[in-house]
């Protein structure tokens, strides 16, 4: 079959099924995915809340810090799933 066979209204229907197919897989994916927005170290810097910083990890010998990390950054050893 030709897509001349069609009806317009089967093929919309047929596109938006496939559309919110592809939008769960996604949406499934990026909560199942090793990022630091699904670690439980990974929270909001108390001094400025557009930053984010990873527990687990800390830098420097005399005055330790944590590190600055993205959200979608991919996760280190250290990842523990969020519950």
């Amino acid at each position: 079959m030709e897509l001349k066979d069609y009806t317009t209204e089967e093929l919309k229907a047929e596109l938006k099924r496939r559309v919110e197919e592809e939008k769960a897989r996604k949406a499934e994916e990026m909560k199942t995915a090793l990022r630091c927005r699904n670690c439980k170290h990974c929270v909001p810097n108390p001094r400025w809340n557009m930053m984010y910083i990873c527990l687990a990890r800390t830098l420097g010998k005399k005055f330790l810090r944590h590190y600055k990390v993205m959200l979608s950054q991919k996760a280190c050893d250290k990842f523990e799933r969020k519950t």
